[in-house]
């Protein structure tokens, strides 16, 4: 054991000395200044690993390395323990008749055998003796990688010197997996002049699954238009993830449509509506789809203010215009804005707050809703003017105004859009599918003009169809007028004729008229007693 820190080795003067076998990094203890240690041995300056190889080893008769060459050269075992000490293979050597042809060689210069380089190497003699030999493969450019082990120039075998393969991760969108970029690949790109970053590759389970993309044709994405536009490869590969389908197109315009569109811009185009001084923007691409329909005119369009007012309106109902039919016709909110309905904007919102409640007391004079369509009397307005004053604290002479005399406000009334008169859907279809029809007259047969309208009503129930003709129920009805004029003289007769009997002889002037008498005192009297029953 150690004493005081110093070791035995150190108190017989031990000292480390590196091995003597070239390339050997191993180091091995010297005791050769004791006497009883000293003395010659095959294995001194050796280190332990090579001290327990070196018996082993013998020279031995390696095979030439020129391919057809049968002959043989020396390795020593010196040479053995030098590859066994840096643990290199046995090197590629050559006889002795063929290191007098290679002596006879000389250098000389050839095009690089990497693919894509335009540059000179130079042909050593062992390369020209190799590629000389019977069987050997000629130095030639091969996509293989084969080229390694040609003639290269001085840059592509210094690159080829440092480069090895190289791992590289996939292209596709979201995947962790990584392919091999071989050391051949990068020659190739270096003797190109391309760039030392790696190219963008799919692993091999993206290749089978996006592998098989080519360019595309997709339909334009412009309404109207049976155009195509090219999606190409690398754009599908952009858009692909890992472990999920294959992406869907995206929606382009194609070369013909993209160059309408690069020529037009937005427009500010002034509002539909009536009065509406505000402008809304027609963009360029519903220009472009009023240009490919063929579409020359402005369009007509809402602000956006007007858009609000029409999303707070609502459809509604309203009963056909034919009487006695229950159906109804749908009045659209545009239609309601177009005829002047005007819900509650922003702008008209803010009128009513800066008045001071106006419209509450329009509302509290009308007493009933807004939407009412009957309007109310001056008076009630002023009493109504008058309440809400005196709700809030003052009356008009309280205000300023002179004692006796009241303060006459003048208020707008709001007045309520009615619905337009229309019928439903199914009379206006009754309507379009009939014409006129002629019914022929029951007595004289005269065609009577039977117009759709009167056909509806008699469809609904509320008329019969007609089955006497103008003249025809005139006489039926001057026949039975005459009839129940007939009625009315015999009644009249059969009471006067008692009446005389009983008040004595009759004059002349106390006569009764015949009924056959046409005077008209007669037939006044027949009409009276007529009117009297």
């Amino acid at each position: 054991m150690a004493q005081g820190g110093f070791t035995l080795g150190d108190r017989l003067g031990a000292k480390t000395v590196n091995c003597r076998v070239r390339g050997c990094k191993r180091t091995w203890l010297d005791l050769s200044s004791s006497p009883t240690f000293a003395g010659a041995s095959p294995t001194e300056g050796l280190c332990d690993p090579c001290k327990k190889k070196q018996p082993s080893l013998k020279d031995t008769n390696e095979p030439c390395a020129r391919t057809g060459c049968s002959g043989t050269w020396k390795l020593s075992a010196e040479e053995h323990l030098e590859l066994f000490a840096t643990g290199r293979p046995t090197p590629r050597g050559i006889c002795a008749s063929c290191e007098g042809e290679l002596a006879s060689l000389s250098p000389k210069e050839h095009d690089c055998g990497v693919p894509g380089c335009t540059r000179k190497g130079t042909l050593t003699p062992r390369q020209q003796l190799m590629a000389a030999a019977p069987g050997a493969a000629p130095a030639a450019a091969d996509t293989n990688g084969d080229f390694l082990n040609g003639p290269m120039c001085e840059p592509c075998a210094d690159v080829s010197r440092r480069i090895q393969d190289r791992e590289v991760a996939c292209g596709i969108n979201n995947c962790k997996r990584h392919w091999v970029w071989s050391k051949a690949e990068q020659m190739q790109a270096f003797a190109a002049g391309k760039s030392s970053n790696p190219p963008r590759r799919m692993c091999a389970p993206c290749r089978e699954t996006f592998g098989g993309l080519a360019d595309r044709e997709v339909r334009c994405r412009a309404s109207g238009c049976k155009k195509t536009w090219t999606w190409v490869r690398e754009d599908q590969l952009d858009a692909c993830v890992a472990n999920k389908p294959l992406p869907k197109p995206p929606a382009h315009l194609c070369e013909s449509c993209f160059g309408i569109w690069e020529k037009l811009a937005d427009v500010a185009r002034p509002c539909r509506h009536p009065g509406c001084k505000n402008t809304w923007l027609d963009r360029r691409g519903g220009q472009l789809a009023r240009a490919l329909r063929g579409k020359t005119g402005e369009p007509h369009e809402y602000c956006e203010q007007h858009k609000a007012a029409l999303g707070s309106l609502e459809d509604r109902e309203i009963a056909c215009k034919t009487e006695g039919c229950t159906g109804h016709w749908v009045w659209s909110k545009n239609q309601q804005l177009a005829a002047g309905v005007r819900p509650e904007l922003p702008e008209s919102a803010n009128e009513e707050n800066a008045e001071g409640g106006e419209e509450n007391v329009e509302a509290a004079a009308q007493g009933a809703p807004q939407d009412s369509a009957t309007a109310v009397s001056e008076d009630a307005a002023e009493g109504a003017a008058e309440a809400a004053d005196a709700k809030e604290g003052g009356t008009p002479a309280a205000a300023g105004a002179p004692a006796g005399k009241k303060k006459r406000r003048r208020r707008r009334r709001r007045r309520e859009i009615q619905p337009p008169a229309r019928h439903c859907q199914k009379c206006s279809q009754f309507l379009s599918s009939h014409t006129t029809i002629e019914i022929p007259c029951a007595q004289c047969a005269t065609p009577i003009f039977w117009p759709p309208e009167s056909q509806l009503q008699t469809e609904l129930g509320n008329w019969e169809a007609p089955k006497l003709c103008g003249a025809c129920k005139r006489d039926v009805t001057e026949a039975d007028r005459q009839k129940a004029r007939e009625q009315i003289r015999r009644r009249v007769i059969i009471t006067t004729e008692p009446q005389t009997a009983s008040g004595g002889p009759a004059t002349e002037g106390d006569a009764a008229p015949s009924p056959t008498d046409g005077s008209p005192e007669t037939s006044s009297q027949a009409d009276g007693g007529s009117e009297s029953s």
